[in-house]
């Protein structure tokens, strides 16, 4: 036997969670990615489908902030789940950490002087492929590191003055 789907459920729900959330209907449909016309069909049970495509279903649960499954918990019968709301970005995670700003360059630095200290051991046609990409790569971050002179800190300035001096030292 077919379980019983009770769209009026889901219509009073829906309603009642779109006001809770202080959402007019075309709110619901755009954040749901869904047209008003549906949101409207489902709060009046107008011309309501036999089963509500799933990624139909999705985007409305995820509009009024339920959990995923909620709508076919409501059309058996049982209660939409609220979707615990995402924790907002710590402003220290989201941010970058200052000192990450030269890795790069730092990287460099130390591939450069491991270049350097292996040359000999390395057959010369890799040695250029070697030492022309090392150069390009300096060249970049030289570029990047005087971009950012102007947003520096007095300490952060005078490592990069220290890490562009290094970048700029020839290859012995």
């Amino acid at each position: 036997m077919k379980p019983i789907m009770s769209w009026d459920e889901l219509a009073v729900a829906v309603r009642a969670r779109r006001r809770e959330l202080g959402l007019t209907q075309a709110d619901v449909a755009a954040a749901g990615h869904v047209s008003v016309e549906l949101i409207r069909n489902i709060e009046t049970r107008r011309r309501t489908p036999e089963r509500l495509n799933p990624r139909k279903a999705r985007g409305l649960e995820d509009a009024l902030r339920w959990e995923s499954g909620s709508i076919d918990a409501v059309l058996a019968g049982g209660v939409a789940t609220t979707a615990e709301p995402k924790p907002p970005l710590d402003a220290e995670v989201a941010a970058p950490d200052p000192g990450d700003r030269f890795a790069l360059a730092r990287q460099i630095v130390a591939l450069r002087a491991t270049l350097s200290a292996h040359q000999r051991s390395i057959s010369p046609d890799a040695r250029e492929t070697l030492m022309t990409e090392m150069a390009n790569s300096a060249r970049e971050a030289e570029e990047t590191i005087v971009r950012m002179m102007p947003w520096l800190g007095d300490t952060e300035r005078g490592e990069a003055i220290d890490l562009l001096l290094k970048l700029r030292e020839p290859l012995s």
